[in-house]
C-alpha cells in the first residue's frame, strides 16, 4: 500500500511532467518552423497545449518510473536548407528547451523555498517547481541516450552514412520494447545513477546560481 505522502508526491510531480513534455514538443515544432518546415505548425504542434504533445501512456510512465515519452513531432527534412545541420538543430532543440525550463523551474523553487514555513500551500508549490526542474533536466539527459526513438540516437543516425543508417532500420522496429526494457533496467539497477550524473551536476550548478540570487 502507498502512504498518503507517497501519493501526494506522485500527484505533485504531474505538473512537472506536463511542463517537460509540452515544452519539448513545442521547442521541436518551433525549431522546425524557423528552419522552414511548416509541418509541425500545420499539425497543430506549435503550441504549449499539453494535449498536442502528451502521450497518455508516456505520462503514466514518467509519473510512476521517472521516464516517459511524448507524441512525436512530425518533420519533413526536405524543407531544410542544410539537411544534416538543420536536422541536428531540430533534434537538439527539445533537450535544450528542457534544460532551460529546468533552470527557470529551479529559480522558482529557490524563491518559494524562502516561504515554505508560512503554510503547506507554499511547501506544495515549492515541491511542484523542484520536481519540475528535476524532471526537465533528467529528461534532457535521458533523451540524449543513444537508444532508438530518443534524440541521442537520432542525432547519431543523422550523421551516419546512408548505407549504415539502413542497417539500423531493423533495430528501430523494436524501439518501443528496447525503450521500456531500458526503463525497467534502470529501476532495478544502479545504472540510473551513472547515466544521470551529468544531470545531477547541472542541477547542483543551477541551485548554487539561484541560491546566490535569492
Amino acid at each position: 500500500m502507498f502512504s498518503i505522502e507517497e501519493i501526494l508526491v506522485t500527484l505533485l510531480s504531474i505538473p512537472g511532467a506536463v511542463l517537460a513534455f509540452s515544452i519539448k514538443g513545442w521547442a521541436k515544432a518551433f525549431a522546425a518552423d524557423k528552419l522552414g518546415d511548416p509541418t509541425p505548425r500545420n499539425m497543430g504542434k506549435l503550441t504549449m497545449n499539453p494535449l498536442a504533445h502528451i502521450d497518455f501512456l508516456g505520462l503514466v510512465f514518467i509519473v510512476l518510473f521517472g521516464f516517459g515519452w511524448t507524441k512525436p513531432t512530425p518533420v519533413n527534412t526536405r524543407y531544410f536548407k542544410n539537411i544534416r545541420r538543420d536536422n541536428a538543430i531540430f533534434i537538439l532543440s527539445g533537450p535544450v528547451a528542457c534544460i532551460f525550463a529546468g533552470f527557470c523551474a529551479i529559480g522558482l523553487a529557490a524563491l518559494f523555498s524562502k516561504f515554505i514555513f508560512i503554510n503547506d500551500v507554499m511547501l506544495y508549490i515549492y515541491y511542484i517547481f523542484d520536481s519540475a526542474a528535476s524532471l526537465c533536466i533528467s529528461l534532457a539527459a535521458f533523451y540524449m541516450l543513444p537508444l532508438p526513438g530518443l534524440d541521442g540516437y537520432e542525432l547519431i543516425a543523422n550523421f551516419l552514412p546512408y548505407q549504415w543508417y539502413r542497417k539500423l532500420y531493423y533495430i528501430e522496429r523494436y524501439s518501443m520494447y528496447i525503450f521500456i526494457g531500458f526503463i525497467l533496467l534502470i529501476n532495478v539497477t544502479n545504472l540510473g545513477a551513472i547515466i544521470f550524473w551529468p544531470a545531477d551536476q547541472l542541477m547542483s550548478i543551477f541551485w548554487n546560481f539561484w541560491s546566490l540570487v535569492f
